[in-house]
């Protein structure tokens, strides 16, 4: 994006303008709404969001934990029987092919649930669709917290690690419709899929732990890689995290209402941008880019709720 106001103004009236287009798309519509339906939806409207300068967050700690599915609504289902919370529906990420929903931790971490999107196909969707058996709900990622994403990109993962960085820039809108960014940087050719962490900055953006419900406390959070993996470097320095030695596992446990779930998985395949493939270089390019994605938690608004986009320029 320019650095220039007026084109920085003309960017925001653009991003306000496909906001209100999906507002009229998808907008409430159905007078035959229950009452109960708009009571929930008021009680969302009265959660505030706040950004990680307003939340005090720290670097190097979990952000979120993915869970994957073959199936959302299937996905959503397990989840509330299992804990007896239901998270809150975010939307689909329309260019990817994805659909998510996210229920808080303690500490300001969350889980995200993710799963093929049956209404809007894309790379990231089909990988699921095809890599999961039907009823399965696993570990499949996990997003580390810093404000280095920009750093760790030119030097220390190249360099130090020697794997292919994938810094993705994320676009999106608070409710009032001003636009936000933030910044996600993917690895690729360590080899052991989703044990390695992606890394996550929200900038200025509303952080979703503000605005979800909150299932329970995390208990653990246990990586698994072999010996003299490089990933035993990088994980030395983020708080919370158990490192092991051994095959490939991510595994963690947490409160809910109904006692200590968990989820272990055995080679999670993680999430991996178009053009990347474990031990390839990668392409430069993005996929094309869908629409938008609100910052905040999100709640449950329709089938679908909303979008993202990707900036072709910053993914490296």
């Amino acid at each position: 994006m320019s650095s220039d106001d007026s084109s920085a103004g003309s960017e925001d009236a653009r991003m306000k303008q496909l906001l209100s287009s999906w507002d009229d798309d998808n907008g409430s519509g159905d007078d035959s709404s229950s009452e109960s339906e708009e009571e929930e939806e008021e009680e969302e409207e009265k959660k505030v969001g706040a950004t990680k300068f307003d939340l005090g967050l720290q670097d190097n700690v979990l952000d979120h934990i993915v869970l994957a599915a073959p199936d959302f609504q299937d996905a959503m289902k397990e989840f509330e029987n299992m804990t007896g919370i239901k998270p809150s529906v975010v939307g689909s990420l329309r260019g990817l092919g994805t659909k998510s929903a996210r229920v808080g931790l303690d500490n300001n971490a969350y889980i995200e649930l993710i799963a093929p999107d049956p209404k809007n196909s894309g790379p990231i969707g089909a990988a699921l669709a095809s890599q999961l058996e039907e009823g399965q709900l696993m570990p499949w990622h996990y997003a580390i917290r810093s404000s280095e994403v920009e750093a760790m990109k030119d030097d220390y993962v190249p360099n130090e690690l020697g794997w292919q960085p994938d810094h993705i820039s994320m676009f999106g809108a608070s409710p009032d419709g001003t636009p936000k960014k933030w910044e996600m940087l993917y690895m690729y050719g360590h080899k052991i899929g989703g044990v390695v962490p992606f890394y996550i900055d929200w900038g200025h953006c509303d952080h979703p732990s503000a605005t979800i419900p909150e299932v329970g406390a995390l208990k653990s959070l246990v990586v698994r890689a072999p010996g003299g993996h490089k990933v035993h470097d990088l994980l030395s320095s983020v708080d919370g995290v158990t490192v092991e030695e051994g095959d490939p596992m991510l595994e963690f446990s947490f409160g809910s209402p109904e006692g200590t779930i968990t989820f272990s998985a055995d080679n999670p395949h993680g999430i991996k941008f178009p053009g990347f493939e474990e031990g390839d270089t990668g392409a430069s390019g993005a996929p094309d880019k869908p629409a938008m994605l609100p910052t905040g938690g999100g709640g449950e608004k329709s089938d679908d709720d909303s979008d993202v986009q990707i900036s072709d320029s910053d993914s490296d």
